[in-house]
């Protein structure tokens, strides 16, 4: 109520142009079709969210102009653990995108890395199953086919961490890469895959 009905019943017949709330749990993006109307609402934003003891998450909140006719990787926002930004597809069309926001990327390494880390001397069958859906709930989440590149990265990252600590076990080498291919394909290890979900609003 602090957020969704406002927006529909207050804000948005207000509006000069068209605008949409999207929200999931405490994270939300708003968009509008014409600049004036954003700045008006970011100013009343924080005073609506006070009337209910909440704040504007100031490192998470920023006005931006998102517009297909002005592509860019630099014009991008975080939501969700996605960067979204425009760009220019090989037909010559603006195409909205989405890869995995940086710092995401960066925590899901090193997650990764930790984990690989600390497991790296359990008997193998009793944690690479639990890699392996790591993997998956990453590939289940992340993989959109904007982000292969993304995906692509962990996943080296995930199979250089685990070569390097499974050889590093009993201080000589246990693994040479023929074998440590064999052993991924044994539990099922593989590299994600993108899979293709289309996403439809209802103006843009």
């Amino acid at each position: 109520y602090a957020l969704d009905l406002w927006f529909e019943k207050k804000v948005k017949p207000k509006m000069r142009g068209r605008a949409m709330l999207i929200r999931y749990a405490d994270d939300f993006a708003c968009a509008f079709q014409y600049a004036n109307d954003a700045e008006r609402f970011y100013k009343v934003l924080p005073k609506r969210l006070k009337k209910f003891n909440l704040e504007v998450a100031e490192d998470k909140t920023s006005l931006l102009r998102f517009s297909r006719f002005h592509p860019s990787r630099k014009r991008q926002f975080v939501f969700l653990g996605f960067a979204f930004y425009w760009a220019i597809d090989a037909q010559g069309k603006p195409r909205l995108r989405r890869r995995t926001g940086a710092e995401k990327h960066r925590a899901s390494m090193s997650e990764f890395y930790q984990f690989i880390k600390a497991k790296r001397s359990t008997k193998l069958n009793r944690w690479l199953p639990q890699l392996r859906r790591k993997l998956m709930g990453y590939r289940n989440y992340f993989g959109l086919p904007d982000n292969s590149r993304c995906l692509d990265k962990l996943y080296s990252h995930v199979l250089h961490s685990l070569y390097k600590w499974l050889n590093r076990r009993s201080g000589r080498r246990s693994y040479n890469w023929s074998q440590f291919k064999q052993m991924l394909v044994y539990y099922g290890i593989e590299r994600p895959r993108v899979s293709k979900r289309i996403i439809h609003v209802d103006w843009y």
